[in-house]
């Protein structure tokens, strides 16, 4: 018996090509092709499930770089690619599956359907039916590219692991990232995924990173060409974007840690719908460490008072790379002299501290740095006495030894902070409130100072602990004045105890699901280690942050 199936939406009956444009005189462009057994949507989808290769390119499947040519020579029922959006798909284990009947699909093939498919079904989620025969990304060819190195290799998978993408363009050298050696891309070294979207008005692009990847996220403009560097899991991943039209600079970051999603959105210089976004090189590198005496220049745009001989101070790069510094990494900031060299390391904070504890914007190409003044202090003074308009030499972001994944599967934090100790707490403090997949049911941050004037963000904390009750905060002062009513002293295994007790109590958690993060001076944190331990708490279940 002849199955017949569905449309997979009663308004559409074949991917990316709408039955205005492709059937004949007289014919009902709802009619739907009688489809032999088998051949069903739910069919379609466990072949798509049983990893058999749909794309027909093996490991390269979504890094190729496709040019209108290249796509021309796909076009017969052995042998059939389109375009859609500029994704390009291998439709020819998916055409005895479509309910049009293959005839009709066949009439996008070897073509950028992207018109067709615009005119009549724009809603169409074609990515979903046909997500396993993704092939790469259609390119323009301009007279100034070269159509062989366009696409990046021939269909022969076995050949791909001893293939290396790399593209060396003056946007190496601006990001600082041309002297490391490439190695050969296989299956364990995926390229981050790659996706646009567009309005008339501006285009978006995506990176999709690992989930928890942290990565450290640098941006460079030249001319119509955008470099985006991206670090993590010890390797680089260079991404080189050349758009189709001119756009505006800068450009607007969002980065989502929880999901590896990496948004960067770009108004167009002329309102009006492209047909493609332009040009895509990428290439994966083994990642060397920067090295921390490396300098960039950053100019003092802003310094604010944030508390007693504690100082906010604003930085842009002067290079105009836009940077985005991940959670737990600090940077070194330099006092030059003509015998020697000082540094300092400091971690630096959310802009959304400045108003309230919400979720960051990522205001990338800006650092901000909290630093106390102390008279004595050599570092601290030339950083806090610096000027509106003054330069400063800081290190590239130094991984700290924290991994976001290490974290994945906690949900009740402890933070036992003293003085500027705080920072690397702020960052993470937004992250874990803000996590959807695994929420995160508690914050307790217990936070040590000599006198209330020397409290940072006091009232974002109080705000906060108002506006969500997973959070709570608890300050201990070392030499309050008489109208201080909350703790005194220093920390102590009681203090902490307590806060572990309040943390745990009406929960089904146990002490083992607790995971603690520590700042502050060094006397501070191997104190509260040594009272953690006597409390029974793990040195797995501790993180302690070291400048």
């Amino acid at each position: 018996m002849t199955e017949v199936t569905h449309a997979w939406h009663s308004e559409t009956d074949l991917v990316g090509i709408p039955h205005s444009r492709i059937v004949g005189i007289g014919r009902n462009p709802r009619n739907k092709c009688a489809l032999q057994p088998g051949h069903s949507l739910m069919d379609w989808i466990r072949l798509g499930n049983s990893g058999k290769d749909l794309t027909g390119v093996g490991v390269q499947a979504g890094h190729l770089a496709i040019t209108p040519t290249e796509l021309a020579k796909h076009n017969k029922l052995s042998d059939a690619w389109l375009s859609i959006r500029g994704r390009v798909f291998n439709i020819t284990a998916y055409l005895p599956f479509h309910p049009g009947g293959p005839e009709e699909l066949m009439r996008g093939a070897g073509k950028d359907a992207t018109s067709l498919f615009e005119e009549v079904h724009p809603w169409v989620n074609y990515e979903s039916i046909l997500q396993k025969c993704f092939v790469g990304h259609l390119v323009p060819l301009s007279p100034s590219k070269d159509a062989e190195k366009l696409f990046s290799a021939g269909v022969n998978s076995s050949s791909f692991k001893q293939k290396t993408i790399e593209v060396q363009t003056a946007v190496d050298d601006l990001l600082g990232i041309g002297d490391i050696e490439p190695t050969p891309i296989d299956e364990e070294t995926r390229l981050p995924k790659f996706d646009w979207l567009q309005k008339t008005s501006e285009i978006s692009i995506f990176f999709h990173t690992t989930p928890l990847a942290n990565p450290l996220l640098e941006i460079k403009n030249q001319e119509n060409t955008i470099g985006v560097n991206l670090c993590y899991e010890n390797r680089t991943f260079m991404n080189e974007l050349v758009f189709l039209k001119h756009v505006q600079w800068p450009c607007d970051i969002k980065l989502n840690h929880e999901a590896g999603k990496i948004e960067c959105t770009l108004k167009k210089t002329v309102g009006e719908v492209w047909n493609n976004y332009g040009v895509l090189k990428q290439q994966s590198k083994v990642f060397a460490s920067f090295s921390a005496r490396n300098k960039i220049s950053y100019v003092v745009h802003n310094k604010i008072q944030i508390a007693s001989n504690v100082f906010l101070l604003e930085l842009d790069r002067t290079d105009g790379v836009k940077m985005v510094v991940p959670i737990g990494y600090h940077v070194r900031v330099f006092l030059e002299s003509e015998d020697k060299d000082f540094c300092r390391s400091y971690t630096p904070v959310p802009p959304s501290i400045l108003s309230h504890m919400a979720p960051q914007k990522q205001n990338a190409g800006k650092l901000w740095l909290m630093v106390k003044r102390y008279p004595n202090g050599k570092m601290s003074k030339y950083v806090c006495d610096a000027l509106k308009g003054d330069i400063l030499k800081l290190s590239k972001p130094l991984f700290g030894g924290l991994l976001l994944s290490d974290l994945e599967k906690k949900e009740i934090f402890l933070m036992l902070a003293a003085g500027t100790g705080i920072t690397p707490m702020l960052s993470l403090i937004i992250f874990l409130l803000e996590r959807r997949v695994r929420k995160t049911q508690s914050v307790r941050l217990v936070f040590c100072n000599r006198k209330l004037k020397h409290i940072p963000f006091k009232q974002q904390f109080e705000d906060l602990s108002v506006s969500d009750s997973r959070f709570v905060v608890e300050h201990i002062l070392s030499d309050p004045d008489e109208d201080w009513q909350g703790k005194k002293g220093h920390i102590t295994k009681e203090i902490i105890q307590a806060n572990i007790d309040a943390q745990l109590f009406g929960s089904n958690y146990p002490k083992l699901d607790l995971h603690v993060f520590i700042c502050g001076p060094l006397p501070f944190n191997e104190l509260c280690v040594e009272l953690l331990t006597d409390l029974d708490i793990r040195k797995e279940q501790m993180h302690v942050f070291q400048g």
